[in-house]
């Protein structure tokens, strides 16, 4: 029995295998807390979530699965299939279970990190996530009306941001937002019309994420985009890999 965890359609794919990069992924959804849906070969799919990534050690730690029936098969069976989605991107990974440790709260699972990780999202860039530090702010036109809201990613395609849930009401999937503007660390901005393509649930403090992918953007402002995506890449990799040059 396999996990629910439906493919996103016209998803493009792509093979990682550098083990910085699978790091990288791998700790980002630790952060995101996203729910870990195993499959395990003859028996009941589980599910877990990632505790840490030693990317020194190459070692990929994952809690106990539920139900218990799902975490006494990964004993068993001692390999996995792992499919992991944030922010409407899909991960997927195989990795055998390299040892147990047992605690007062259930237990700790080692595995390897994954040699290669099929990444699938619906956009054609990679979001890189912003960080909370960077703190860049975003103005945007809906129906008439002006909001407010954070950056959280961003790609060369477009943006996930986060708002209240009073900006957020009655934003769907398919709306058009008149003008979203970005307002960079170097005071300098990037603006366009934004298509949204997903609106998640509020979270507990009210909070409102939402992504969309931008429909038009003049040359001059695709360029600050593309500058100030490659210095968030470079960032990303270092703070993944804090003893890198």
């Amino acid at each position: 029995m396999r996990a629910a965890m439906p493919r996103a359609p016209d998803a493009t794919e792509e093979v990682i295998r550098d083990p910085l990069m699978v790091a990288c992924l791998l700790r980002r959804a630790a952060a995101a807390r996203a729910l870990v849906a195993v499959d395990l070969p003859g028996a009941q799919a589980g599910v877990t979530m990632i505790l840490g990534v030693d990317l020194e050690r190459r070692e990929l730690h994952l809690d106990q699965l539920a139900p218990p029936e799902a975490d006494d098969a990964l004993r068993r069976a001692g390999r996995l299939r792992a499919r992991i989605r944030v922010n409407g991107a899909e991960a997927e990974f195989e990795a055998e279970v390299a040892g147990h440790v047992d605690t007062s709260g259930g237990g700790t699972y080692r595995l390897p990190l994954p040699a290669e990780v099929r990444y699938r999202q619906r956009r054609s860039h990679h979001r890189v996530p912003v960080p909370r530090n960077l703190a860049v702010a975003v103005r945007y036109v809906l129906a008439g009306a002006e909001a407010a809201g954070r950056l959280c990613d961003v790609s060369l395609g477009g943006v996930g941001l986060e708002t209240t849930a009073a900006d957020a009401a009655g934003l769907a999937p398919g709306d058009a937002i008149e003008r979203c503007a970005l307002l960079l660390p170097d005071r300098s901005t990037v603006a366009g019309p934004l298509e949204v393509c997903y609106v998640a649930e509020p979270a507990p403090n009210g909070a409102v994420r939402f992504g969309g992918r931008f429909t038009a953007l003049d040359p001059r402002d695709r360029r600050r985009l593309q500058r100030f995506v490659a210095a968030l890449e470079r960032d990303y990799v270092r703070r993944c890999n804090p003893g890198a040059r």
